[in-house]
């Protein structure tokens, strides 16, 4: 038989305790989605420098204690104090468990995003440009350590406020680095070949794209937490899947070499042959199956050119009147089969 709650309990149940196992199941769904990101990184760049292999290892260490921490709150909530909603309701202020999850979660968000700005000053090149908000990227975390202060001395008025400083903070420097990002980009794209152009688009979109859910997440919590009335813990949804979102955006970011570097590969090898190549048409497609089709399209231009020269070469015998029907034709098409079949090593070796 289910709880007879009513009125303000019916709320607390509601809007204060569901958002933790909504949080929990979304908490675990990214889990899943990240564990994938993080085989693909493990099969295709086992060739990685030390460091960076580290920062991974870190990242995924992060986020599997914060799922242990998320499923932890669920049972404790759900299962130990079921029945108590009072205790249940208390622990959001007195568990460390609990009072802790937006820190955690600050925490893996301050790691990504150092991580972005480490890439702003690469594209950059310019440490101006990235010291302010770099600035900014702390006083978000700052803004955090003070609220779980303020959680753990159970004052809603300041917990209101730094929550909102801090998702603020957030907004403001994934805002200003996407910017700078893709302002960089585009300048490094004038006056460039083609191919480079290419490759820059492929960046700019992969900038923007990687940048998109986290803002929209960050916006989100920011409205929830200050709209609704503070004793609801209604933010605690978006605040659970914010720190998954930057780190499925930053380890797509990692992965996404693969792709970028096939596109690099097929740009030059259009440029060098003059061939349109599929690959400048997408990005989601897998290397082997676009190798095949880089392969497929050159021998068909070769073939094509082949049957061309045979039939000029055929035409130009029988105003000879020469009656030879394997004359200079038959040994001209195994040459350039022979030709094709090189190109498409050539192609392999590049790709």
């Amino acid at each position: 038989m289910p709880a007879q709650y009513t009125g303000h309990d019916l709320q607390l149940l509601h809007y204060t305790l569901a958002p933790w196992m909504v949080g929990c199941f979304l908490d675990l769904l990214t889990q899943g989605i990240l564990f994938c990101q993080f085989n693909n990184y493990l099969n295709w760049y086992k060739e990685d420098p030390l460091f960076l292999r580290t920062i991974v290892w870190i990242l995924m260490l992060l986020n599997t204690v914060k799922c242990v921490d998320s499923c932890a709150v669920v049972w404790i909530t759900f299962v130990d104090y079921f029945g108590d909603l009072e205790g249940a309701h208390l622990l959001n202020y007195v568990a460390w468990w609990q009072t802790g999850v937006p820190l955690m979660g600050a925490c893996i968000n301050f790691f990504c995003q150092l991580y972005f700005l480490y890439r702003l000053l690469v594209i950059s090149k310019k440490h101006w440009i990235v010291y302010p908000v770099g600035l900014v990227v702390v006083f978000s975390w700052l803004a955090v350590v003070i609220a779980t202060v303020f959680i753990k001395l159970q004052q809603n008025n300041p917990i209101q406020y730094w929550f909102a400083a801090h998702l603020s903070a957030t907004f403001a420097s994934d805002l200003l680095m996407t910017m700078s990002s893709a302002y960089f980009l585009l300048q490094s794209k004038k006056n460039s070949l083609r191919q480079t152009q290419t490759l820059i688009d492929t960046l700019i979109r992969l900038t923007w794209q990687s940048a998109a859910p986290a803002a929209v997440v960050a916006t989100l919590n920011l409205i929830l937490s200050q709209a609704v009335a503070q004793e609801f813990l209604i933010s605690t949804i978006p605040n659970e899947l914010l720190p998954k979102v930057y780190s499925i955006a930053m380890l797509w970011t990692i992965n996404s070499r693969k792709n970028i570097r096939l596109v690099n590969a097929s740009g030059k090898t259009s440029s060098s042959e003059g061939v349109s190549n599929p690959l400048s048409r997408g990005l989601a497609r897998t290397g082997e199956v676009e190798l095949g089709r880089i392969q497929v399209h050159k021998q068909t231009e070769t073939v094509s050119h082949v049957e061309w020269q045979t039939r000029a070469r055929e035409s130009a015998d029988d105003l000879k009147g020469d009656s030879s029907f394997y004359g200079r034709g038959g040994p001209a098409i195994i040459i350039e089969e022979t030709t094709s079949s090189d190109r498409s090593d050539k192609v392999s070796r590049a790709v």
